[in-house]
């Protein structure tokens, strides 16, 4: 077993990507600095790799038990960026009003209002995951068009058309955090085991692949980009990981 694939097998055992890339970049760093150690006591490029990797251990042990230390956790920044609009938008001016909120709007225009904004929300919060999009991204080649935003940002502003108590404002701020945070636990851990899956396996090429392009995995088309050149109809490829949701092949 050469490095590559002692790093293939161990990444194959990690579920969570962004710990998953952390891990195999300090093990390659690792194995380095430890084979340029062996090779300075006396041992060939050869015997040096093997060594290290045996002193590693089995791959998939120490993978398993990686995975059982790195585990998808709450995504902070989105969390607290949320929570800084929503209070901002609808607690802070509760306050500054002396705790009033006045509106000459019947309830259910106003709850219809939020429920639209809410939903709004929760689809952007889907796409955001689906295509990876980052805390701050935009929807444009410059700034001449396109909108900078974030589901966060629409949730918390669907909570200020609701006229009511301090109470019922905190409540509902706490609500959609939380759904906010379920929805993109959710679709993270689909992603990964999709990923997980998916990662090193090899394919075949039905279409010219660049930004998009289908090939054969398992038997099964899927829709796939290519990270580097184009892959040519009937080429082999294998998958190096996802990009949100889209495998990412690179040819072979």
């Amino acid at each position: 077993m050469d490095t590559k694939e002692y790093l293939k097998k161990l990444a194959k055992c990690i579920k969570v990507t962004s710990a998953r890339k952390a891990i195999i970049r300090e093990y390659e760093e690792h194995i380095e600095d430890h084979k340029a150690a062996l090779i300075e006591s006396g041992f060939s490029e050869a015997e040096a790799a093997q060594e290290v990797l045996k002193q590693l251990g089995d791959p998939i042990s120490v993978g398993e038990e990686l995975n059982q230390v790195h585990r998808r956790g709450i995504e902070w920044g989105m969390t607290l960026y949320y929570l800084v609009w929503a209070v901002g938008l609808n607690i802070v001016p509760y306050l500054w009003g002396g705790g009033r909120t006045t509106t000459s709007a019947p309830d259910y225009i106003l709850y219809g209002i939020a429920g639209i904004l809410a939903f709004a929300g929760f689809v952007v919060c889907f796409i955001e995951k689906y295509t990876d999009a980052s805390l701050f991204y935009a929807w444009a080649e410059n700034w001449n068009g396109g909108g900078l935003t974030n589901s966060g940002l629409i949730l918390a502003i669907s909570i200020a058309p609701l006229a009511g108590s301090i109470q019922l404002k905190i409540f509902w701020i706490i609500v959609l955090g939380v759904l906010l945070n379920v929805e993109r636990y959710s679709l993270a851990v689909l992603r990964d085991r999709k990923e997980q899956k998916l990662l090193w396996e090899i394919g075949v090429a039905v279409t010219d692949i660049t930004y998009k392009g289908q090939g054969i995995i398992g038997g099964k088309k899927v829709r796939l980009k290519c990270q580097e050149t184009l892959i040519k109809k009937g080429s082999p490829f294998v998958i190096i990981g996802l990009e949100g949701f889209k495998p990412v092949a690179m040819p072979i």
